[in-house]
């Protein structure tokens, strides 16, 4: 099991690869969405919403990594309520505050939480009948691969990676 630094690493690593990935994604799917890969503070952004996720299964103990996970979202939603995206920035708020629902390493650690709990980057924007979809699903992806980095270097993914820290 991986400390607060090793997750934010793995989430930055396991991002990388993503982001490269989809720089290859072919031309007519990256116009979709308004060139995010092309805008340093979108691709600074996917990083963050990554760290966070990385961090995000372990924020229900007393810890330096929820402390960092909480100091960021705060600002997050700060930025997200004064550029007036007050519907994101409670969603947001609801979704940081969730891993309190349970027991530490119980639901939070499970791959359904891995593809369910960033759900709102694309379901919002869908019942809200977003015409840039496509960025959101990429946020989501940034999400998924932030929480899948947690995973796993927890052990949770498959059992012959396991980083102590």
């Amino acid at each position: 099991m991986a400390n607060y630094k090793g997750h934010i690493a793995g989430a930055v690593a396991v991002t990388t690869v993503y982001v490269v990935g989809l720089s290859f994604l072919p031309g007519e799917l990256l116009e979709k969405t308004g060139g995010i890969l092309s805008d340093w503070q979108m691709v600074a952004g996917l990083f963050v919403v990554s760290m966070l996720m990385g961090l995000w299964p372990d924020i229900d103990t007393n810890s330096k990594g929820q402390d960092i996970f909480f100091a960021t979202a705060f600002l997050f939603d700060i930025a997200l309520i004064s550029q007036g995206y007050l519907e994101a920035a409670a969603y947001f708020g609801l979704l940081a505050m969730t891993p309190i629902v349970g027991k530490h390493r119980g639901w939070t650690h499970s791959k359904l939480a891995m593809l369910l709990v960033p759900l709102p980057f694309v379901a919002v924007p869908y019942l809200n009948k977003s015409s840039i979809l496509a960025t959101y699903l990429i946020f989501y992806g940034a999400a998924v691969a932030g929480y899948f980095s947690h995973l796993l270097l927890d052990g949770k993914i498959t059992k012959y990676v396991r980083v102590k820290g």
